[in-house]
């Protein structure tokens, strides 16, 4: 949708569940030496400013990325596994500025010479803030932003030549149709590029969730058909409770993942239990103050 940009809601609690995995899956493909494509459909700008008057006008990012850098230090270190600690001290690196690292500034840092990048933006200023934010050489082959439908992409750009590589989808959902062309997109793709590993990023609405159902539901279907033994991981990190009276819009989020890479899972279970303890108990404190 062109009127979605990002910087409203950059850092914040959807963001931290998004952005672990994404980096989980990243450190996964690196293991190899074998080159890799990344495919992001829904880039936005990439890198955000926490100080800018739109982040601070929602205050999101307060209640979500500040939030955990600040109540990290008084969490246990049993409780931080290795790879979780290796995530905060990249976060760290850029909050010390007041920035917050996008999708797009998370797949470059931790692309290698011989991967691919491919980023898909629609809105305009988005675009060129991308183009700024991510493209330090105008003539990086390794490096591709198209302005053009993140779904078309993905379908017309896969599979990759390296055979090897990932995608994030993470629309804004403002619309009913990015359900369907979710649901659509991923299926076209898994099944002419079933090695692939597919993130679907997607929001915890109480008035969405029989969409939500659909969408998982069928694509899960799909993938299992091709392969009845995929690894599938579904993830919600929920910073509100569905019993909560005044229950906000947007109570937690979602990543399913297509062929899950291995302890990704595990892992991830572990600091969604961390984003709980440091940011959702706090918020809810706040509530009932």
């Amino acid at each position: 949708m062109l009127s979605y940009q990002h910087i409203f809601h950059a850092g914040n609690h959807a963001d931290l569940l998004k952005h672990y995995v994404l980096f989980q899956v990243l450190k996964s493909l690196c293991k190899k030496e074998k080159p890799f494509t990344f495919y992001d459909t829904h880039s936005g700008s990439g890198l955000y400013d926490l100080l800018d008057s739109r982040s601070l006008k929602t205050g999101e990012a307060e209640k979500g990325i500040i939030l955990l850098m600040q109540k990290m230090e008084t969490l246990s270190a049993e409780n931080k596994s290795e790879r979780f600690s290796e995530y905060l001290t990249f976060l760290k690196s850029y909050t010390a500025k007041n920035l917050y690292p996008g999708s797009p500034e998370i797949e470059k840092s931790l692309m290698r010479n011989q991967d691919f990048l491919i980023l898909s933006e629609l809105h305009p200023q988005e675009m060129e803030n991308l183009k700024k934010n991510i493209i330090q050489k105008a003539d990086d082959p390794k490096i591709q932003i198209h302005k053009r439908s993140g779904w078309e992409m993905l379908n017309a750009l896969t599979p990759p030549a390296t055979k090897r590589g990932a995608v994030l989808i993470d629309p804004s959902y403002e619309e009913t149709a990015d359900y369907i062309d979710a649901e659509k997109t991923i299926c076209e793709v898994h099944r002419k590029w079933s090695n692939g590993i597919i993130m679907l990023w997607y929001p915890l609405l109480a008035h969405r969730e029989s969409e939500i159902k659909v969408m998982i539901d069928n694509i899960c279907s799909s993938a299992k058909k091709i392969n009845a033994n995929i690894e599938i991981s579904d993830f919600n990190l929920c910073v509100y409770s569905k019993e909560e009276k005044n229950l906000p819009r947007l109570y937690g989020s979602g990543m399913l993942v297509l062929n899950s890479p291995w302890k990704l899972k595990e892992e991830t279970e572990a600091a969604i239990q961390i984003f709980k303890n440091a940011v959702s108990l706090q918020l809810q404190m706040e509530d009932k103050a």
